[in-house]
C-alpha cells in the first residue's frame, strides 16, 4: 500500500454462534473496528475529506474543524495527519478519555467543551454544544468544516463502498441490515445500496432519547449515538426504528468479548441486540448483517466488560 488510507474498508464479516439469536436465523457482524484508527470512521473522515479536495475546498496546510464524541475524531486526526492538514476537533467532556488521548497521538488540537450531566453520561444538548463552537472555530482563515452531519459526501461513499462490500461478502443472501445512528449517514447509504436489492433496513437509537420514536430527550451510555432527528435521517429509506436500552447494550458488549472473542464497543453491543430483536421478527430464514462499529479499547474506562 502506497499509503495507510489504502487500509480503510474491506473489513471482514463473521457469523455469531454463541450470541446468535435463539431462533437460528443467521447474523452476521461486520468487523468495522479492523480499519486502521479501530473504527468505522476511517470511512467517513477519508470521504469527507477527499470530497473537499475534489472540490478545491482545501488546501495543504488548512485545518480541518469537526465536532465529535464518537469515533470520527481519531479517524479525521489520521486522514488529516496522512494528507498533511491539521485537526481541531471540538469534543465533549463527558467522552472517554480514550478518545481524547488517540486524537492527540495522531497530532489532533482538542478544544473541549464541558459537558451538561458529566462523563460517561451524553445527552442530546452536549452534541448541539459542540456543533456551535466547531462553527465558531471554522470561521476563522483557512480552517474548513467537515461538518458530519451535513456533510454531501459521506453517503454515497457509504453507499459505494460499504454498501457494495455487504453484498458482495454475503454473495447477496443479506435479507436485512440494522444499525445504530450518530449522523445516520452510514444507515442511509447502506439502505441506499441495499434497500433497492429487496433488504430490509432497521436503524437503532438509544431507548433513553428516543426523537425519531417520539420519546423525550435525556441522557445516554452508548456513545457515537446523538438522541435527537439528525439531518441526514431520512424515513424514506427505513423500514423500522429500534430503541436500544443502555444497560442492555452493555450486557451484549461483555457477552460478545466473552463468547465470541469480539473485543469491540458499547454501540456494537447495542447493533447485536437490535439484531436479535430484528430475527425474532423476521423469523429463523433471515440473514442479518450489523456492524461491530468500533474497538473496545475506547470504552475500557466506563467497564462495559466487568472487572
Amino acid at each position: 500500500m502506497e499509503s495507510i488510507l489504502e487500509a480503510i474498508g474491506d473489513t471482514p464479516v463473521v457469523r455469531l454462534r454463541r450470541c446468535a439469536p435463539p431462533n437460528g436465523a443467521e447474523l452476521w457482524l461486520k468487523l468495522e473496528y479492523r480499519n486502521p484508527t479501530g473504527s468505522m470512521k476511517d470511512r467517513m473522515a477519508r470521504a469527507m475529506i477527499e470530497g473537499a479536495e475534489r472540490d478545491g475546498l482545501l488546501s495543504v496546510g488548512d485545518t480541518v474543524v469537526e465536532y465529535t464524541g464518537g469515533s470520527t475524531g481519531p479517524a479525521l486526526a489520521l486522514v488529516c495527519s496522512a494528507k498533511g492538514y491539521r485537526a481541531l476537533i471540538v469534543m465533549a467532556d463527558c467522552f472517554t478519555e480514550e478518545r481524547f488521548q488517540l486524537m492527540r497521538a495522531l497530532g489532533a488540537e482538542v478544544d473541549v467543551v464541558p459537558a451538561v450531566e458529566g462523563r460517561p453520561k451524553v445527552t442530546a444538548q452536549d452534541i448541539r454544544n459542540m456543533v456551535t463552537r466547531a462553527a465558531e472555530l471554522a470561521q476563522r482563515p483557512r480552517h474548513y468544516a467537515t461538518d458530519q452531519f451535513n456533510n454531501p459526501y459521506i453517503i454515497p461513499d457509504h453507499r459505494d463502498r460499504l454498501g457494495r462490500e455487504i453484498w458482495e461478502q454475503s454473495d447477496g443472501r443479506v435479507t436485512a441490515f440494522c444499525h445504530g445512528m450518530g449522523t445516520a449517514s452510514s444507515l442511509m447509504g447502506v439502505s441506499d445500496a441495499l434497500k433497492p436489492r429487496g433488504v430490509y433496513i432497521q436503524a437503532h437509537e438509544p431507548a433513553s432519547s428516543a426523537a425519531i420514536s417520539g420519546g423525550a430527550a435525556g441522557p445516554f451510555l452508548i456513545q457515537g449515538w446523538t438522541g435527537f432527528v439528525m439531518p441526514h435521517w431520512d424515513p424514506a429509506k427505513v423500514d423500522h426504528v429500534e430503541p436500544i436500552e443502555d444497560a442492555a447494550a452493555i450486557e451484549m458488549t461483555a457477552r460478545l468479548a466473552r463468547e465470541e472473542g469480539i473485543f469491540a464497543g458499547i454501540s456494537t453491543g447495542a447493533n447485536v441486540v437490535g439484531a436479535h430483536r430484528l430475527a425474532e421478527r423476521l423469523g429463523p430464514d433471515a440473514v442479518i448483517v450489523t456492524l461491530a462499529v468500533d474497538s473496545g479499547f475506547k470504552y475500557l474506562s466506563v467497564a462495559p466488560f466487568g472487572a
